[in-house]
């Protein structure tokens, strides 16, 4: 009986769908569709935005387009928390197309658009929204998602500035634990830790020694300062493998590696670290330093 019933709803639901379908037309039906266009990604030159510098800049280079063709390329950066939607978008500038054109964003260009000047650390989206020689407009807004992510279409539509500052090597000092994902010291955001001397410049040229971890409210017993090299540049940083100490015993000796940025010029240190402590590893444990003024 059960299974008679379940068969005449599968006969209903079918006739539904045929019904559903002869009323209205079929979404791929390409008759139905209007040809938009999109520029290509060739390659991407540089990401990194120097924020202490109004002439410094992030760029890509484009290439061929694909549909119909494109006049200009009006270039935005996102604001909000969708990035897609063209209600936060700050229009920057717009360049005329070309195969192989090379489109750049400058730290000046980009505070004039948000108001204010790029701060360091964050990540600024870019948007291209082509203009075809009809006067129409495309961008990731009217551009499938499954269209834009596939990599095999090298959709050149969003692109990145991540806002740095050069590194001079004045880092030493007491600072402020604002994150603190290990819970050595219980820091948030809201509830930041003071630690006295954290920061030591060098060893050596472009390196400074942090003393953070392993952290003594947690029973820490540091032996050895976390080295970190830095990108005079940039700011990026990269952690040298070192062991740094343990939390009262041979079988917790810590060693760390990670990567991160070092925000010179607002005294910002953002570490992702690795810990192998006694054998075990714990990756992705981000450290915040704000230096204490």
């Amino acid at each position: 009986m059960k299974r008679f019933i379940i068969s005449l709803v599968m006969i209903s639901s079918v006739i539904l769908l045929f019904h559903a379908c002869a009323k209205k037309n079929i979404s791929g039906d390409a008759g139905n569709l209007v040809l938009g266009s999109y520029v290509t990604l060739d390659s991407t030159i540089n990401g990194i935005l120097d924020v202490g510098n109004s002439a410094s800049t992030v760029s890509i280079m484009i290439g061929k387009y694909v549909g119909n063709p494109v006049a200009t390329i009006n270039i935005y950066v996102a604001t909000g928390k969708n990035s897609e939607d063209t209600t936060g978008w700050k229009f920057i500038k717009s360049v005329a197309y070309s195969n192989g054109e090379v489109l750049s964003v400058s730290t000046a260009e980009l505070a004039k658009a948000l108001g204010a000047n790029p701060a360091p650390g964050n990540k600024y989206i870019l948007q291209n929204q082509v203009v075809t020689t009809d006067g129409r407009k495309f961008s990731t807004y009217n551009t499938p998602d499954t269209y834009n992510s596939f990599p095999a279409y090298h959709m050149g539509l969003t692109w990145y500035a991540t806002a740095v500052c050069s590194f001079t090597g004045h880092m030493a000092g007491d600072y402020y634990l604002t994150k603190d994902v290990w819970n050595d010291y219980g820091a948030t955001p809201s509830n930041p830790v003071l630690v006295p001397k954290a920061v030591v410049d060098g060893p050596g040229a472009n390196q400074i020694s942090i003393w953070v971890y392993p952290g003594a409210p947690a029973g820490g017993v540091e032996t050895a300062p976390m080295i970190v090299d830095v990108n005079p540049a940039t700011g990026s940083a990269t952690i040298e493998k070192s062991d740094i100490g343990n939390y009262g015993s041979a079988s917790s000796e810590t060693i760390v590696t990670g990567t991160g940025f070092v925000f010179d010029c607002v005294g910002v240190i953002d570490l992702t670290i690795t810990f192998n402590y006694g054998g075990s590893i714990y990756a992705n444990q981000e450290m915040l330093l704000q230096k204490n003024p």
